[in-house]
C-alpha cells in the first residue's frame, strides 16, 4: 500500500494540470502580419510593412529589479511570408551615445546591448531556437532543450542587422522557415519571446515576466499568432569545400595536400532532416587548451567541429548534476586524431511528441610510420581516402582496422511534465583484428563496445521541482582474449557487461530554500568509453546540496549560501570508502553585474583505487582543507578583470608535515575600440597530493615518490573585427612547468590490500630520478570571411611546438620554457573555401 501511495503521489506531482499553470504569463501575445514585399535586412525598419505591423511593447524587467518597470521602451513587430519570418525590434534609449555596440566574431557576443529572439515553433514548451543580434551587428544563435538548457554550439543560416540612431537602436532579423520545425495547420501558433539587454544599466527586459528564481524559460513563452497558410518547407543545403594545406614538421620537407569534400543537409519531412558529410575537414577549429593532468582520470574537452555541434543535443543525458559522467555519445571519439572518412546523421521529430536522432560515422584505423626510402614526393592517394591528395612520404604505409560508430536515441514527451528516452551506441571494428604485420601498431587488437541507456525526467508545473534518472549498460566487444587490466585492477574481458545508475532531483527554483540530491553508481565493468565519456568506474557517490537563495535582497540582485556534502565509496564487493567531502559556499551578484563567490571545505577519509595501476590496491590519500575565492568585474566596461585564487593544505602525509598548494588564475579583457578585443590570462599551479606511484615489482613491492609539480601558463586572444562577416582571430598559449620528486618510499601490498600512508617506508633513490620538465606552445591565426550567406572562406595558420630534452643533461627544474626553441615543431597553412548551394 505504501508503494502504491508513492506512485500515486509522483503521478499527481507530474500531472499535466500543474504544468499548464506554467503557461500563465497573463499577458497578450504577439501578432504577425503577412507581407508581400520582403523588407531589406539593414536594421533600419523604415519599410511600409513595418509601419503596418502590430506593435508589442509590454516588457518586464527581470534584472536587477524583478518585474520593475523598464527604464527604456522597447517595441517588437513581426512579419512573415511563404519563406521567412521577419522580426523588427526598436530599442529606444534616452542616451544613444552611451549604447554599447562593439563588434565581435559570429557566436561570440561581447558584453553589449543585445536583442534575443526565441522561437518555439513546435509549441512543445520544452525546446526552441535563439537568434541574437547586438547593437554592433554581431550575430549569435543557440538551441534550447529541456525548457532551460542552452546549447550555443548550434549554427543556423539566417540574417540580422542593426542600426544606431538618435532614438536608440534597432535590430532586424530574417529567419528562414526551413530552420523552424512546425506542423501543417491552417494557422500556426508558436511560442515566442524577446529579451533585451541594456549594457549601460545592466537591465534585462523580458516580453513575459520571468522571475529569476523560477526554473523555467520556454514553457513561459507567450504566443505568436496569425501565422496563416504556411507550409513547412523542405530544406536542402549543399556545402562543397576545397581545402589546401601545407605542413612542415621541423626541418623536414613541406607536405602539401589537398582535400575536397561536401556537407549536405536535406529535409526529409518538415520535422526530420538528414545531414551527410564526406571527407570533412576541420582545420579551422582552434586547438585544445594545454593542461596538466596529475590524475588517472581522463579530461573532458568540448567538441568544436561544426558537423558534431548540431542535431546531436538529444544524446545529452537528462540527468544534469554533479554526478559521475555517463555519456553514451562523446563525439570526440570519432575522427579527432584519425581521419573521419564520412558521417551521416538523422535528427528531428517523427510525431508531435517523439524526437529521434541517429549518427553513423566511419573512422580510419591507426596508422603506421609509413617510412619509405627513397623519399616519395609524388602526389598519391590511399584507397581508403580517395578525396585526399598528398605526397607519398606524408601518407601512412599501413593502417589498422577502421571503425564504424553508430548511435541512436529516441525521446518521448509522455505528458507536459514527463519525458522518457532510450539510446544505443556501438563501436564496431570493420575488421576483426589488425593484419599480422601490423602487430606493432598502438592498440592493434581491434576493440569495440556496445552500450545503451534508459532515462526519464519529471518537472513540476512551475519548473521548481525536478526528478531525473538514467540507467546505463555496456558490453565489451573485441580486445585481447585474456582481457584488459584497468587501473583499479579490474580485468575487462570480451563479453563482459557493466551497469550504471544516476538519479538526481530536488527543488531547483523558488525562494528562499533550494535542495539538490543525487546518487550515482558506476560498476567496475561499465565501459561507455568506446563511444561515450565515462571518466570513472567502480564508484558510488551520494551528494546533498541545500542552498539559501535570495533575489533582490537589500539592494543586491542575488545572494546565495549553501552547503555541499558528498560521500564516495567503491562499487565492488569491498564497498571501500573513498572520500568524504563537505564545503560551505557563498556567492553574491552586485548591482553593477560584478560577481564574487567563495567556498571553504574539508575532504577526508580518502582512498585511491586507481593510483597503483593494475594492482587492485587502495592507497590512502592525505586529508586536506581547502578554500577558494573568485571575483569578476563588470563585463560591460572597456576593461574587465577576473581573478580566481585557490589554496589547500594536506594533512597526515609522511614525516607528519603539512603541504600547501595554490592555484592562481588572473585574466582581463580590454576593448579600446569596438572592433578590437584583447584577452590575456595568466595561471600558476602548485598542487601536491602526497606520494605518487612510480612502479611495482612482481613480488608486490610498490615504489612511490613525493611529487611537487609547478606549472605556469600564458594565454593571449586577439580579435580584430573588420565587419560582422570578416574577422581575424589570434590565439596563443604557452605552458611550462616541472615535476620534482623530493623523497621516495616503498611498501609491500598484495592485490586487494589497503596501503596506509603510515606504512610507507622512506628509501634512498636507486636509478634515475623521474623528475620531468615540459614546455609547449600553440599558435592559431584564423581569418574568417562569410562572403555570402552561409558561405565562408577560412585562412588558417597553426604552429605547435614542444620542448626537447637534451640527452644526458639534468632535468631543468624551472618554470621557464627551457628547450622550447630547440624542440620539435610543426607549421601548417590552410585555405578552406565553402559555398552554400
Amino acid at each position: 500500500m505504501r508503494g502504491m501511495a508513492l506512485v500515486l503521489a509522483v503521478v499527481a506531482w507530474a500531472a499535466p494540470g500543474q504544468a499548464r499553470a506554467a503557461e500563465g504569463p497573463g499577458v497578450e501575445g504577439f501578432e504577425a502580419l503577412r507581407t508581400r514585399e520582403p523588407p531589406r535586412v539593414d536594421g533600419r525598419l523604415d519599410e511600409e510593412a513595418w509601419r503596418q505591423a502590430p506593435v508589442f511593447d509590454r516588457f518586464h524587467q527581470s534584472f536587477p529589479e524583478p518585474d520593475a518597470a523598464p527604464s527604456e521602451r522597447t517595441e517588437v513587430r513581426v512579419l512573415y511570408d511563404d519563406g521567412n519570418l521577419y522580426v523588427g525590434v526598436r530599442c529606444f534609449d534616452g542616451q544613444p551615445a552611451a549604447i554599447r555596440a562593439p563588434l565581435g566574431r559570429r557566436d561570440e557576443l561581447p558584453m553589449s546591448d543585445v536583442v534575443r529572439v526565441m522561437v518555439d515553433s513546435l509549441r512543445d514548451r520544452r525546446s526552441g531556437l535563439v537568434f541574437a543580434v547586438n547593437a554592433g551587428g554581431t550575430l549569435a544563435d543557440a538551441r534550447i532543450t529541456q525548457d532551460t538548457r542552452t546549447d550555443t554550439a548550434w549554427d543556423g543560416i539566417w540574417e540580422g542587422a542593426s542600426s544606431v540612431d538618435g532614438l536608440g537602436w534597432s535590430a532586424e532579423l530574417r529567419i528562414p522557415l526551413r530552420l523552424l520545425r512546425f506542423p501543417e495547420a491552417g494557422e500556426q501558433r508558436w511560442g515566442f519571446h524577446v529579451r533585451r539587454e541594456l549594457a549601460r544599466t545592466h537591465e534585462i527586459l523580458e516580453s513575459v515576466p520571468l522571475p529569476r528564481d523560477v526554473n523555467a524559460l520556454v514553457s513561459r513563452f507567450a504566443e505568436l499568432r496569425a501565422l496563416k497558410e504556411l507550409r513547412p518547407p523542405r530544406q536542402m543545403l549543399v556545402l562543397p569545400y576545397v581545402a589546401l594545406r601545407s605542413v612542415r614538421e621541423g626541418v623536414g620537407p613541406m607536405g602539401p595536400s589537398a582535400d575536397v569534400g561536401v556537407d549536405v543537409q536535406a529535409g526529409l519531412t518538415s520535422n526530420l532532416s538528414l545531414t551527410l558529410t564526406v571527407n570533412p575537414d576541420f582545420g579551422q577549429v582552434e586547438a585544445d587548451q594545454l593542461l596538466y593532468n596529475p590524475t588517472r582520470v581522463e579530461l573532458y574537452f568540448p567538441e568544436k567541429r561544426p558537423f558534431f555541434l548540431d542535431g546531436l543535443e538529444l544524446f545529452e543525458p537528462l540527468v544534469d548534476s554533479e554526478l559521475p559522467e555517463q555519456s553514451l555519445l562523446y563525439s570526440r571519439r570519432m575522427g579527432l586524431e584519425l581521419p573521419l572518412l564520412g558521417a551521416v546523421k538523422l535528427s528531428g521529430s517523427v510525431t508531435e511528441n517523439v524526437q529521434v536522432a541517429v549518427l553513423d560515422a566511419v573512422v580510419a584505423g591507426e596508422a603506421g610510420t609509413g617510412e619509405e626510402e627513397p623519399l616519395d614526393t609524388s602526389v598519391r592517394f590511399l584507397p581508403w581516402r580517395p578525396l585526399h591528395l598528398a605526397p607519398g612520404h606524408t601518407l601512412p604505409g599501413r593502417v589498422g582496422p577502421p571503425t564504424n560508430f553508430l548511435a541512436g536515441v529516441v525521446r518521448a514527451r509522455v505528458s507536459e511534465a514527463a519525458t522518457v528516452g532510450g539510446s544505443v551506441a556501438l563501436a564496431t571494428p570493420l575488421r576483426p583484428d589488425c593484419e599480422p604485420e601490423d602487430a606493432e601498431l598502438e592498440g592493434c587488437t581491434a576493440r569495440g563496445g556496445q552500450a545503451a541507456t534508459l532515462d526519464m525526467a519529471l518537472r513540476s508545473g512551475s519548473g521548481d521541482y525536478v526528478l531525473a534518472a538514467q540507467l546505463s549498460g555496456s558490453r565489451v566487444t573485441g580486445g585481447p582474449a585474456g582481457g584488459r587490466l584497468l587501473a583499479d585492477g579490474t580485468l575487462l574481458r570480451p563479453g563482459d557487461m557493466g551497469y550504471g545508475l544516476r538519479v538526481s532531483g530536488g527543488k531547483e527554483g523558488g525562494e528562499p530554500w533550494r535542495l539538490r540530491l543525487g546518487y550515482g553508481l558506476t560498476s567496475p565493468r561499465l565501459n561507455l568509453n568506446p563511444t561515450g565519456f565515462q571518466p570513472m568506474h567502480n564508484e558510488q557517490l551520494l551528494l546533498v546540496n541545500p542552498e539559501l537563495v535570495r533575489i533582490d535582497w537589500n539592494g543586491l540582485p542575488e545572494v546565495a549560501v549553501g552547503v555541499h556534502a558528498q560521500q564516495r565509496w567503491s562499487a565492488d564487493g569491498r564497498q571501500l570508502p573513498l572520500s568524504t567531502r563537505a564545503q560551505v559556499e557563498a556567492r553574491v551578484v552586485l548591482p553593477d553585474s560584478s560577481a564574487g563567490d567563495c567556498y571553504v571545505g574539508l575532504e577526508t577519509a580518502r582512498q585511491d583505487l586507481f593510483e597503483v595501476v593494475g594492482a587492485g590496491v587502495a592507497l590512502e590519500r592525505p586529508s586536506f582543507v581547502f578554500g577558494s575565492c573568485a571575483y569578476t568585474t563588470d563585463l560591460s566596461r572597456p576593461l574587465s578583470l577576473e581573478a580566481v585564487v585557490y589554496a589547500d593544505r594536506l594533512m597526515g602525509v609522511p614525516v607528519r608535515h603539512w603541504s600547501t598548494g595554490q592555484n592562481v588564475s588572473l585574466g582581463g579583457t580590454w576593448m579600446p575600440l569596438p572592433q578590437l578585443s584583447t584577452t590575456l590570462s595568466l595561471s600558476f599551479e602548485n598542487a601536491s597530493d602526497g606520494p605518487r606511484w612510480l612502479d611495482s615489482s612482481s613480488e608486490g613491492l610498490h615504489h612511490f615518490g613525493d611529487l611537487v609539480p609547478r606549472f605556469v601558463g600564458v594565454t593571449l586572444r586577439q580579435l580584430v573585427v573588420l565587419s560582422p562577416t570578416l574577422t581575424l582571430q589570434a590565439h596563443a598559449q604557452l605552458y611550462s612547468g616541472y615535476g620534482r620528486y623530493d623523497r621516495f618510499f616503498e611498501v609491500v601490498g598484495e592485490p586487494g590490500a589497503r596501503l596506509r600512508l603510515a606504512d610507507l617506508r622512506e628509501v634512498p633513490l636507486t636509478g634515475e630520478n623521474p623528475a620531468f620538465h615540459t614546455a609547449a606552445l600553440n599558435i592559431n591565426l584564423v581569418l574568417r570571411w562569410e562572403y555570402a550567406l552561409g558561405s565562408t572562406l577560412f585562412v588558417v595558420y597553426a604552429r605547435s611546438q614542444e620542448a626537447q630534452s637534451r640527452a644526458g643533461a639534468p632535468v631543468p627544474l624551472t618554470l621557464l620554457p627551457e628547450g622550447l626553441l630547440e624542440g620539435s615543431h610543426s607549421d601548417a597553412l590552410m585555405v578552406k573555401l565553402s559555398y552554400a548551394l
